[in-house]
């Protein structure tokens, strides 16, 4: 927590400077993900119309999401959640910008670093049997640790009005393969990250991107 507030006071002061500096800050929220209990922060600073700078900061708290659709997995997990904080730092390009102009609606490219850390608790379900009964026994599980990675981002900008802007998209991400997460590894809800899923040698991750911005 102490790591999350620290890059939001970062967050504010690259804001300060690159106001300071003319260069245009945007700052909005990822919509999409606060049914999931998640708040992410993005800031944009833009000095040139056909590229960013791009950091994001944010935090999940105690989210019981499993995955796309709410998949109800079959790993005898139960209560599941995960709370963590993440921070992103990268760019953008704007591929109709080129030329100099910034039409209504714009296509993105991006990329970022995303560092994170997550707890993840749950209780899972034990059987086995005795004098031919079953008998089930719980039992509370967790897991902890630090996950940094890349991550590729695209999607579309719609101009709202002269400050409002909405970002729709994708963020696609990779992580080095860990199996040390509660529950199934297909489905879980990673900080920053998104829905992981099994991918050879590292972990492939996907999130919905739906920023409302004001222009500062």
């Amino acid at each position: 927590m102490k790591k999350s507030l620290l890059l939001t006071a970062l967050l504010a002061t690259l804001c300060t400077i690159s106001t300071s500096a003319q260069w245009q800050t945007r700052l909005g929220v990822n919509a999409l993900l606060l049914p999931l209990r998640t708040l992410e922060i993005s800031g944009e600073f833009k000095k040139q119309p056909w590229y960013s700078l791009t950091v994001n900061t944010g935090y999940v708290h105690q989210s019981g999401y499993k995955g796309i659709g709410g998949v109800k997995l079959d790993d005898m997990i139960d209560d599941r959640s995960s709370s963590g904080w993440f921070g992103k730092a990268g760019g953008r390009l704007y591929l109709l910008s080129f030329t100099g102009h910034e039409p209504a609606v714009n296509a993105f490219l991006g990329a970022q670093f995303i560092a994170a850390s997550y707890h993840q608790s749950g209780i899972q379900q034990r059987n086995s049997y005795e004098n031919g009964t079953m008998v089930s026994s719980f039992s509370e599980v967790n897991s902890r640790g630090f996950m940094a990675g890349g991550a590729l981002t695209g999607g579309l900008v719609f101009k709202l009005s002269k400050r409002f802007q909405l970002d729709t998209g994708v963020q696609y991400s990779f992580v080095p393969r860990r199996d040390e997460y509660v529950g199934y590894i297909g489905f879980n809800y990673q900080p920053g990250f998104g829905v992981t899923n099994r991918g050879g040698r590292s972990l492939k991750s996907l999130q919905g991107l739906l920023v409302l911005s004001y222009l500062l």
